[in-house]
């Protein structure tokens, strides 16, 4: 057994560990079949999950998290006040397992702590790291160890994620100021809350101002594995074989699905839609790739128009919105009311059953539109703007 840390942006724990709930009777075993092994007992951070399981359980969870950061394996967590101790217990540590040379790449930090010296901590960390591998350096970086000094508490850790989860190996072209992939899941599995698959399948997702996509590819892809981008465990010394085939994927048994009824995408940029509908497509080409026969296409509209002229005749039924409209002048009713106005004016046009929209704080949706009330409210940081995404419905 080992013991792990799944990073999250702060305020998705738990939506992180709903999904891992969900996921964790669909993972395979060695003999690349489901596993029964039993679901470990979990403590939640601010920050993270934290938790002790088996290796080849852990890693698949970078394939199916899609509101986490990365995947940590601790490689060890202990007391210490002086730079001596740390050099010795870090050089104890079994890296020849995991690692092929001395070459890595270094996250430091330190506070409260008397080992406060991030360069210090490093340049011992590298000479013990060079002692165990003979000086033998390769060409290029072959891992990520994270050093973390709390309160003379130092944590060792192995990253078996690499780049960020939100770069999901899918979007291939990008929008003016797009969200990131891990918000995006967040808010929609808000948005969900506690409604059964049978019910979100009965829904039409509409997003006004869908930019590259965003909302509508993961939308798409909320329950699905992504197995075609890189992950930091497939250069280690210790990565599952299984894992190496490019054919593993092919023995999950995880049911195959389109989450909603249909998915549309409207912007007045013109570019937009093409954009969007070939980030989709790819979504779609990696789904099927692994899902082969029990693959269901997702019934998709993408189109231009503005979102405050819609055609009336056009809006479907049961009708969920969400939206990350455009910050300050480029907002459409900028200098008429602003965010407000937009809220009041979707709901009016539109009549949906939900809509989430995304907005910077101090902008703040109240009172809810008329006939409408707020939900929920979540604190979001998007981009390094400190924004509130609200949730109106029905009275």
């Amino acid at each position: 057994m080992n013991r792990f840390f799944v990073s999250t942006p702060i305020g998705f724990e738990n939506t992180a560990l709903m999904e891992m709930k969900e996921v964790w009777p669909y993972l395979l075993g060695k003999d690349a079949k489901t596993h029964s092994l039993s679901f470990p007992e979990v403590t939640v951070h601010m920050g993270g999950l934290e938790f002790e399981t088996e290796l080849f359980q852990a890693l698949q969870l970078n394939f199916f998290l899609k509101t986490a950061n990365r995947v940590l394996l601790r490689m060890t967590s202990f007391r210490t006040k002086d730079l001596p101790k740390f050099y010795q217990k870090f050089k104890s540590l079994p890296w020849k397992e995991f690692l092929p040379h001395a070459n890595v790449e270094w996250e430091v930090a330190a506070q409260k702590s008397r080992l406060n010296n991030e360069k210090r901590l490093q340049e011992s960390a590298e000479k013990a790291l060079s002692e165990i591998f003979a000086g033998s350096m390769g060409e290029t970086p072959c891992a990520s160890i994270y050093i973390r000094m709390d309160d003379d508490l130092c944590t060792i850790s192995l990253d078996a994620t690499g780049e960020h989860l939100h770069k999901r190996g899918w979007s291939v072209l990008k929008g003016e100021a797009p969200m990131r992939e891990t918000i995006a899941a967040e808010l929609l599995r808000e948005m969900i809350g506690e409604a059964t698959p049978a019910e979100v399948a009965d829904v039409n997702l509409y997003d006004p101002m869908m930019g590259s996509g965003t909302f509508l590819t993961e939308a798409r892809a909320l329950w699905s594995g992504q197995f075609h981008r890189d992950y930091a465990f497939k250069s280690w010394k210790k990565c599952p074989k299984l894992f190496l085939s490019p054919s593993f994927s092919l023995n999950y048994e995880i049911p195959a699905r389109a989450p909603f009824k249909t998915l549309i995408g409207m912007d007045n940029n013109p570019e937009m839609p093409v954009i969007a509908q070939k980030n989709f497509q790819e979504v779609e080409a990696q789904l099927k790739a692994y899902q082969r026969d029990q693959f269901v296409s997702q019934a998709h509209q993408f189109g231009v128009q503005d979102a405050l002229n819609p055609n009336a005749a056009e809006i479907p039924a049961h009708l969920w919105m969400v939206v990350n409209p455009p910050y300050g002048e480029r907002l459409p009713v900028a200098g008429k009311g602003g965010l407000k106005t937009l809220a009041s004016e979707l709901c009016r046009l539109y009549k949906p059953l939900k809509l989430g929209i995304l907005y910077p704080e101090k902008d703040k949706v109240q009172p809810a539109p008329n006939g409408y009330k707020i939900e929920k409210e979540l604190k979001i940081n998007n981009g390094g703007i400190r924004c509130l995404f609200t949730i109106l419905t029905p009275l």
